[in-house]
């Protein structure tokens, strides 16, 4: 198990040698100036912008800005954001409990709804019930996240007057109003990560159902609920393990529009503040941090593989 993961975190630099390129070289493509922001509207004095140009590296060849870059991130050094001067470190973290809190919550959303679902369109294949689990799948696909959200505002917020609109309040401090504010943030980002579940533990469960060690397990009489519940679906949750565990991974990542329909202080509503104010360094450290996590949520979703099935090689 060390050797594997040893093994895979090696395999990772590369890859991430490559995401910091595309990171770097696509956020300075975004159209603008950050140094126009900082020098603020009609301000054009030359020898202030050639100030800040030197202050914060932007006068460099954009090779040596880079590396530059690159050095600082290897010893843990984001940098500070350009228009706040805060340690963009210190930014992520205060950011990211919240979207961690909303990756869980949206998760546990798409679980209870896409298991059941799952299964019991499979056992009755064919029926109103499977064709009902199907419909409402679609349904959660094709909807935008961004109109279910204002859907939910309209009909929770402003008709019922049930749940807040719109803000954040940390679990710890106040667990009940806490859940009020995450429900519908909740609700839009996992009813959509529960309709591909949903037809994933479908197909999944009736590919195991028709294998031949459940026709071997009913001969030698087994109950049906040991059949499904024991064999089949603990066969049929390894591939929908991966699909949860990668979706949690772009969770985590921050879900931008909901963040922002919701006023959720997550690390994808701080992404658009970055973009709109052209903070180069806040941008990169966001999007960078992001696929980190993308990738260790990979890595433990490979290593529970081994946990689920025995038979499973960490190769």
């Amino acid at each position: 198990m060390l050797k594997f993961i040893l093994r895979r975190l090696l395999q990772l630099v590369p890859v991430l040698l490559i995401l910091s390129v595309l990171v770097f070289s696509l956020v300075h493509l975004v159209p603008g100036d950050p140094v126009d922001v900082l020098m603020g509207e009609g301000h054009t004095d030359p020898v202030v912008e050639a100030v800040l140009r030197a202050k914060y590296g932007l006068d460099q060849p954009i090779v040596v800005q880079y590396f530059t870059w690159l050095g600082n991130i290897l010893t843990g050094d984001f940098g500070s954001s350009l228009y706040t001067k805060e340690p963009i470190l210190d930014m992520i973290a205060d950011r990211f409990p919240a979207t961690l809190l909303l990756a869980f919550a949206s998760a546990i959303v798409a679980i209870v709804i896409s298991i059941p679902a799952g299964i019991v369109a499979a056992l009755y294949r064919g029926s109103l019930l499977d064709f009902g689990a199907m419909g409402i799948a679609l349904f959660g696909i094709s909807v935008p996240n961004f109109w279910f959200g204002i859907l939910l505002i309209l009909f929770f917020s402003q008709m019922l007057g049930l749940l807040p609109s719109m803000g954040y309040v940390p679990f710890f401090e106040d667990p009940w109003t806490a859940t009020k504010h995450l429900i519908m943030p909740a609700l839009t980002l996992g009813t959509a990560m529960a309709a591909n579940l949903t037809r994933l533990v479908r197909a999944e469960m009736i590919e195991q159902m028709s294998q031949e060690y459940v026709r071997t397990a009913r001969a030698k009489g087994a109950p049906e609920r040991i059949v499904i519940g024991l064999h089949v679906l603990k066969n049929a949750m390894i591939p929908t393990v991966t699909i949860i565990g990668l979706q949690f991974g772009g969770l985590l990542e921050g879900a931008v529009l909901t963040e922002t329909i919701f006023a959720w202080p997550g690390i994808g509503k701080l992404a658009v503040t970055a973009v709109y104010e052209r903070d180069y360094a806040l941008i990169q450290g966001v999007v960078l941090f992001a696929a980190l996590v993308y990738v260790a949520v990979s890595l433990l979703v490979d290593i529970s593989y081994r946990f689920l099935d025995p038979r499973v090689k960490l190769n």
